[in-house]
């Protein structure tokens, strides 16, 4: 199939976009070179004094945990480090005159953190592998917390000054030192928040340490069986969604006690390194300093980059600082039985499983920022509850099971369809606008499946179905149908919209204004004399017939469907790209914008059957696609908005919203009474007759002035012959005028036999009403014949058996306008 250029250029600039590098920067200064070996170095250090660490000792000179709450208060520096000096004999302890948390935060988090533990025997155990999503409610407590000033190193400050220097961005001294300064400003910083509002986890929880591949475990003595690293993101949201952040933390859980301590880091607070001080006591601090060492190893501190550095000091520019504590609820499991669920769900062998999973419960938590001084915990009697990765997991395969039956559904009825409606006159009446609609949609539903399955890997083998079944619907039936709808109606001669809108009548094709009326010869025969013409005067007949109906050529319909494909894929994979990625930037949207776009677009996308009730009207035809797809597409479509909105444990989180329900079934329903209406009544019911043009009359009936300057050709007034030699008289009821006709016959070009038709002898501007009433008593029936627009005679039944499978002319092959 031939490529147009639209399409070339398309696939060249999406080559191209794909081509591009991944982003990662290697130093091009020697700023930039230098910067990043003393970032290396500090990671190293912070490494070494992790490792060498000991509970009584301290932090250490670990960034951010130089100085302690009351340092910060009163003013001391880090170059004063070391400001406390620690031994067995005078260690340090947990109190805000030597530890980074307030008394008051320190207070709050004893009372709740750690303090239940597990019975080995056959106690209820909390949940071993957390990996999964909760979400529930917070609120800010009051309290005396003072923000602290966590400065950035001096080094990391001169390098972004130079980075927004006037010669690379721009800017004055005035904004560069504002921007320097920036960390002492928390007012708008991502996590700042201070009214109640929205929180949620998602976990990534690690292996044990000696199962986990990424850990370097040499010695037995490191094994830990009872405490897992995560990695956890934090998002924080008032009710709104005005605010919304999402902060990044590493964190070590407890198993034996539920709880989880959690950290952010950035280049003025390396988290992670001193986490193991903030668990309250020296047993879980000889756990979490086995783990936090084994997880801050897994990278090399010399293959640290340009861009993880950057991406570090804006953290330390734009972000509070975050320290959480969880304390997670028991089960109603024992461990082994928990150990067993977990295997089961990880690698399913077809044992049974209960009935009720356990979930992922937070019994209270509590967040504390040292920089911008919020603590924050959980919402009184609200659940912070939610779901297992695995748990899931299998509830996105349902999901993907229902969409794929009725993708596949979908899919059947287009076949049929696509059989049912072959012929030209079937095709003329079908909505191309409609099958955009059907067609966008499914394309969009493919594209966004193909592209989570490179995504989901769990999700590859459902996502890569859905995928592929509905590519196969909108790029080969559908297109197809297309195809043939849009090559069907190129030229054909129905009404437009603007004539409608105009309410103009299109006049008869016989009728011509400017001829005066013809004389009826009062002797001799009554039909024209087919006598042969002059050379002049065939000279005029053939320039008067080329001004009035222009010779046709037929369309090259290969060239025309090659067209057709070529735009539409073009059009239709940008524009279900561009939805697409729209569709994914609305998530980061504002709650009331979000709903806005949400009932927009489905609104706007379930309209489909607007185009088809507009194209019905235009074309006076009640019938166009079949029932069984119109009521099965709707309802299809329909489905999954009912799912999301009103199911409420749905994988997807999507609010529990009746009303979309009500609005986008309501208009769908409206959609489907129209046509129902159009199929009863007639598909202009809704419009006033006179507002609209006058379809083509293929049985109207002709008059000598018709026969003489209507255009007849020579060839069809030599095979007229009048059928008796007397002529009835019919003397209308109203007027009391007396008109007379003949009926006549000539050749049908399809069957060759005689087909009658009658023939006024007396017009005088006759009104059709008139013409009819006057035929009604003729012997020659007026649903027996028809006259095509280029004045060619045909017995009904022969013309329209064959306009079922071709609009055009049997002798001349102009387009003809479907009956």
């Amino acid at each position: 199939m031939a490529m147009d250029r639209g399409t070339l250029l398309f696939f060249i600039v999406m080559f191209i976009f794909l081509s591009l590098p991944s982003g990662n920067e290697e130093p091009r200064s020697d700023i930039e070179r230098e910067t990043l070996a003393t970032f290396q170095s500090q990671a190293h250090q912070a490494s070494r004094m992790l490792n060498s660490s000991e509970y009584y000792s301290g932090y250490g000179n670990i960034t951010g945990y130089q100085l302690s709450y009351d340092d910060y208060l009163n003013h001391k520096s880090v170059s004063d480090w070391p400001i406390h000096k620690f031994s067995k004999e005078d260690p340090w302890i947990e109190d805000q005159k030597y530890s980074i948390l307030p008394n008051e935060v320190t207070d709050m988090v004893k009372y709740f953190w750690g303090k239940d533990e597990v019975e080995r025997n056959n106690g209820k155990a909390y949940m071993l592998n957390i990996s999964g999503s909760a979400h529930g409610e917070f609120v800010p407590v009051e309290s005396h917390v003072q923000p602290v000033r966590q400065k950035i190193p001096k080094y990391l400050k001169k390098y972004y000054k130079e980075r927004t220097s006037n010669e690379d961005m721009g800017l004055d001294e005035s904004n560069t030192d504002k921007e320097a300064n920036n960390e002492e400003d928390t007012s708008h910083k991502v996590g700042n928040i201070t009214i109640p509002g929205l929180i949620s986890v998602n976990i990534r929880a690690f292996q044990y340490n000696f199962n986990e591949p990424k850990f370097h475990v040499v010695n037995k003595s490191d094994h830990v069986s009872d405490a897992v690293v995560a990695k956890i993101d934090l998002n924080l949201k008032d009710y709104s969604e005005i605010n919304d952040y999402t902060i990044e933390m590493d964190a070590v859980y407890y198993q034996n006690t539920g709880a989880l301590v959690a950290t952010s880091n950035s280049a003025k607070f390396y988290g992670s390194y001193g986490l193991s001080h903030l668990t309250m006591n020296e047993d879980n601090f000889v756990i979490s300093k086995k783990l936090m060492a084994q997880y801050n190893n897994m990278r090399d501190e010399k293959t640290l980059s340009l861009e993880d550095m950057n991406g570090s000091i804006l953290k330390a520019f734009d972000q509070c600082e975050m320290v959480t504590f969880m304390q997670f609820n028991k089960t109603d499991f024992t461990h082994d039985e928990l150990r067993y669920i977990d295997a089961e769900l990880k690698n399913p062998s077809g044992k049974p499983l209960p009935e009720a999973l356990p979930k992922l419960s937070v019994k209270e938590f509590l967040i504390y920022s040292p920089n911008c001084g919020i603590v924050l915990r959980n919402k009184s009697e609200t659940p912070f509850t939610g779901e297992k990765v695995e748990v899931w997991y299998k509830q996105v395969r349902h999901v993907l099971t229902g969409l794929l039956v009725l993708v596949s559904i979908q899919l059947y009825l287009t076949f049929n369809q696509v059989n049912v409606a072959r012929t030209p006159g079937q095709l003329s009446v079908i909505s191309s606008k409609t099958l955009y609609f059907f067609g966008f949609e499914d394309s969009l539903l493919a594209i966004i499946s193909l592209l989570l399955s490179t995504i989901a890997t769990d999700l590859y083998l459902l996502l890569a179905c859905v995928a592929t079944i509905a590519f196969i619907s909108c790029g080969v039936f559908e297109m197809r149908f297309l195809v043939s709808v849009l090559t069907t109606q190129a030229n054909e001669r129905g009404t437009t919209w603007w004539e409608i809108m105009r309410g103009s009548r299109q006049e008869s094709l016989s009728n011509t204004p400017h001829s005066p009326p013809a004389e009826v010869p009062s002797e001799g025969p009554l039909l024209p004399l087919a006598n042969a013409p002059t050379q002049q005067q065939q000279q005029q007949q053939q320039q008067d017939q080329t001004q009035e109906q222009p010779t046709p050529t037929e369309p090259n319909t290969a060239w025309q469907e090659t067209s057709y494909s070529n735009s539409i894929f073009a059009s239709g994979f940008t524009l279900a790209i561009i939805a697409m990625f729209l569709i994914f930037s609305s998530f980061d949207w504002r709650r009331k914008y979000r709903i806005i776009f949400e009932y927009i677009s489905l609104i706007f996308i379930n309209s489909y059957w607007v185009p088809q009730f507009l194209r019905n009207t235009l074309k006076n035809r009640r019938n166009s696609f079949t029932w069984q797809f119109i009521i099965g597409s709707s309802v299809i479509r329909v489905v999954p908005i009912y799912y999301f909105a009103l199911y409420k444990d749905n994988p997807l989180r999507h609010r529990y919203d009746p009303h979309l329900c009500f609005v986008v079934t309501g208009w769908v329903l409206v959609q489907l009474i129209l046509l129902l209406l159009q199929n009863r009544l007639g598909a202009r019911f809704w419009i006033n007759e006179k507002w609209l043009p006058q379809a083509y009359d293929y049985h109207r009936i002709l008059s000598l002035k018709d026969l003489e300057e209507g255009g007849m050709s020579s060839d069809l007034l030599a095979s007229f012959k009048q059928k008796t030699s007397s002529s009835s008289a019919s003397e209308s009821l109203n007027d009391g005028v007396s008109e007379e006709f003949v009926d006549c016959e000539c050749t049908c070009p399809i069957c060759m036999t005689d087909v009658t038709l009658p023939i006024l002898v007396k017009d005088d501007n006759l009104s059709e009403g008139k013409k009819k009433n006057l035929h009604h008593h003729s012997g020659a029936s007026q649903k027996e014949y028809m006259i095509t627009p280029c004045h060619h005679i045909f017995h009904a039944d022969c013309l329209e058996s064959w306009m079922k499978y071709k609009l055009q002319c049997p002798v001349c092959r102009t387009s003809l306008p479907p009956v």
